[in-house]
């Protein structure tokens, strides 16, 4: 009897952490069930459908994801949870935000894909707990998804869109889409994807846009995989994108990569780019970096390009800095460039030695 009593609680249990799962949606036939064959395979069987169909799922985000699409959503724009109100799935936008507190917890989130006439045309995201408007179209919730698999699947959504969009299709915006996904997911298997998107093989801007994500999403793992693609990739034009994926990558040893790139790097266009975007990441940090450029390098550009990085530092850095160079500097060139920059800062102590300078 004990026995009975028990098993009927734990399946009570389990049916409310099932039902605590599944979204609200409204406006839409509902309906729920698990994948038993791993995620893709359960997809190929929705595909049969002629008819436009919403599938969703959830997994762990990572920490510090904060998502809101409050241009898509009923009511009241203030966000509570991630949410406002009603997410309407037939209009549009995403809007996904990295929260400043470094121990901010992980959301689980809702993968939401729109199947019509058998093709993946949608991605979006969701916080768990918000309530989705279907807008008329059939919505089928999927259990037990592995995160694992889910990155899988989107990556090879990415591969697709990115192939329709190389033909010409109209649905590029999907390349995208999935991508934003694959990227929020906790999972270690997504940096895996990401990285396998951005390598040779893959379609230009497939690789771009995987490579970003790396940077933007990934932390740690996303700068050594951004490190493997530096060094063994041919492309220069690449190679100068990569810059500025490393330099929005949120781990400070990102910084040093940059200085050093930015000192050594054999491609004067990748030296340029990692200066400038050092300038805009590390404050003082980049001060000896940009200096040792303008003094060493062999490229005459490069040393242009660290004299308008040093004009980007905050005034305080910036304008102390930039008289120096005009002062000490033995190109007439660079330090011709160094006040030129000196006089689009329009401050005082710039001015100042400008009017010094003409009275020589």
């Amino acid at each position: 009897m004990q026995t009975n009593v028990l098993m009927v609680l734990a399946l009570a249990a389990s049916a409310l952490v099932t039902s605590a799962q599944e979204p609200r949606v409204t406006h839409t036939q509902f309906h729920s069930g698990p994948v038993s064959l791993g995620l893709s395979a359960t997809v190929d069987r929705f595909r049969h459908s002629n008819g436009a169909l919403w599938l969703g799922y959830a997994v762990q985000a990572l920490p510090r994801t904060h998502l809101s699409a409050c241009s898509s959503w009923t009511g009241s724009s203030e966000v509570e949870a991630g949410c406002c109100n009603e997410l309407r799935l037939e209009e549009d936008a995403n809007n996904l935000n990295t929260s400043e507190q470094a121990d901010a917890p992980a959301p689980m989130v809702m993968v939401l894909l729109r199947l019509d006439h058998g093709e993946v045309t949608r991605t979006r995201m969701a916080r768990v707990g918000c309530t989705l408007d279907a807008g008329g179209i059939p919505f089928e919730w999927l259990t037990d998804v592995q995160p694992e698999d889910s990155a899988a699947f989107l990556g090879k959504l990415a591969q697709s869109a990115a192939a329709l969009r190389d033909s010409g299709a109209p649905r590029g915006r999907g390349v995208e889409e999935n991508l934003v996904a694959l990227s929020m997911h906790a999972t270690p298997r997504a940096t895996e994807v990401l990285a396998s998107l951005a390598a040779p093989g893959n379609s230009a801007y497939l690789r771009e846009k995987a490579a970003f994500w790396l940077g933007a999403q990934r932390g740690h793992e996303g700068l050594l995989a951004l490190r493997q693609l530096l060094r063994s990739e041919q492309d220069s034009k690449l190679r100068e994108k990569l810059v500025f994926d490393l330099s929005i990558n949120a781990d400070p040893a990102a910084t040093d990569d940059l200085i050093q790139m930015a000192k050594s790097d054999a491609d004067s266009r990748v030296r340029a780019q990692a200066l400038f975007w050092l300038a805009q990441k590390a404050g003082k940090k980049a001060i000896g970096a940009l200096n040792a450029s303008i003094e060493n390098d062999p490229n005459f550009e490069v040393k242009k390009k660290a004299v308008f990085a040093l004009s980007q530092l905050p005034k305080e850095e910036s304008v102390p800095q930039l008289v120096r160079v005009a002062d000490t500097n033995s190109n007439f060139a660079i330090r011709k460039e160094a006040i030129f920059w000196l006089g689009q800062s329009n401050d005082p102590r710039a001015i100042a030695y400008i009017e010094e300078v003409l009275k020589r």
